[in-house]
């Protein structure tokens, strides 16, 4: 009888730590969605001298793709816009024990990639071209 029950909690026990590991697993290694903690300024690469593509609102959520080595520069998407935004000014923004972290902290335990010196430089968007409306000449309307 001891046995039986041995044999029903090993496969229950084993289960539990499955259900348990299953979000950590599912989280690593991919996009991480953050949120800013001020207006942010997406640039075209990781630093202060390339140029600004876009501002990102106070509390404007961003997919993260990843980040430098020391996840001061994350590689980022906020609307249509794709480019890097300075780390220390995001939080993480999925439930569980690292949600409201900053980035730089909880990068490494969520799984967010590093980039090495290999990361991608982005362009300005194209500008959006609104069609002009011609201007005609008043007539009188015929009715």
């Amino acid at each position: 009888m001891e046995n039986n029950k041995m044999l029903i909690r090993l496969p229950l026990a084993l289960c539990a730590v499955a259900m348990m590991t299953l979000p950590a697993l599912a989280q690593s290694g991919g996009p991480a969605i953050a949120y800013t903690t001020a207006n942010l300024n997406m640039r075209a690469g990781p630093g202060t001298n390339y140029p600004v593509l876009a501002t990102v609102p106070q509390g404007g959520g961003v997919t993260v793709f990843g980040c430098t080595a020391n996840f001061s520069w994350c590689d980022a998407a906020f609307a249509n816009v794709k480019g890097w935004v300075s780390g220390k000014y995001l939080s993480y923004g999925v439930q569980g024990n690292y949600y409201g972290r900053p980035i730089p902290s909880a990068g490494v335990y969520i799984g967010v990639p590093r980039y090495g010196n290999n990361y991608p430089i982005y362009r300005r968007p194209p500008p959006v071209v609104r069609p002009v409306q011609p201007i005609y000449p008043r007539y009188p309307r015929r009715y």
